[in-house]
């Protein structure tokens, strides 16, 4: 027993000087080729801002305003919907009503305070709002990430459109449109239908008319039968007073 404490107590030199220095040797070894091995692979960093990172087309990043491509007008008509469905409500528009159409006079955004819910993105109806495919807007001062509708269009110029747009993502999330097959189909279908109850129609109106024509026949057979009913009474009474007024006469006759 004295002989294990003393091992234990005894310095590290005396009692596992190989052992430790394996121990090290085979981390240092081990560290080592994993940086053998990645100086032989090709590098992934990008070299941001100099050298620009490729982004998918379902990307969304920065918010912006559209202009329309064919009259280069605003997108934003200024019906607010996208100010009245944010979450943490950072969006701020004023509407600006004009003869053809109406306009968005004011439109204010507070970046820093933006969820990236998509929300907005989602119920607007001129795809007025929508996402880029960046998040460059990195600043030191954040009274630079208050956004004003000048500012907004210039994001929507400088960088590139998401994917997903307003109406794009409602069509997305609606019931799938039937193809031209599908109609096809359905019409037939509904073709179908509209037979088998048009002649189920004309049967049933049919069996009612043989059941009107059956109740009339009863009818008049139960005429006929009491009109004979009758007639036979009427012919029974004439008979019965025939011969009482022929016993009345036979009686008399005897009489005198």
């Amino acid at each position: 027993m004295a002989d294990v404490r003393s091992r234990a107590d005894a310095p590290a030199g005396t009692r596992g000087t190989f052992a430790e220095g394996w121990a090290i040797g085979k981390a240092v070894g081990y560290a080592m080729r994993i940086t053998f091995v990645n100086m032989f692979r090709k590098p992934v960093t990008v070299h941001y801002p100099d050298v620009s990172r490729p982004f998918p087309n379902r990307f969304r990043g920065l918010l912006a305003l559209t202009y329309d491509k064919e009259t280069g007008e605003e997108n934003c008509i200024g019906c607010r919907l996208c100010e009245f469905i944010c979450p943490p409500a950072v969006i701020k528009v004023e509407m600006l009503k004009a003869e053809k159409r109406n306009y968005a006079k004011t439109f204010t955004l507070e970046l820093y305070a933006c969820e990236f819910c998509e929300l907005c993105v989602q119920v607007c109806p001129t795809d007025a709002i929508i996402m880029m495919k960046s998040f460059d807007l990195a600043t030191a001062d954040r009274r630079e990430m208050l956004l004003d509708k000048d500012r907004l269009h210039a994001i929507g110029l400088q960088h590139d459109p998401s994917w997903a747009t307003g109406n794009r993502l409602r069509d997305m999330q609606a019931p799938p449109k039937k193809t031209e097959v599908e109609k096809t189909e359905a019409g037939k279908t509904e073709a179908g239908k509209t037979e088998v109850e048009k002649t189920e129609a004309g049967k049933t109106e049919a069996g009612k008319t043989e059941a009107g024509k059956t109740e009339v026949e009863k009818t008049e057979a139960e005429k006929t039968e009491a009109e004979k009913t009758e007639a036979g009474k009427t012919e029974a009474g004439k008979t019965a007073a025939g011969i009482t007024e022929a016993g009345k006469t036979e009686a008399g006759k005897a009489h005198a």
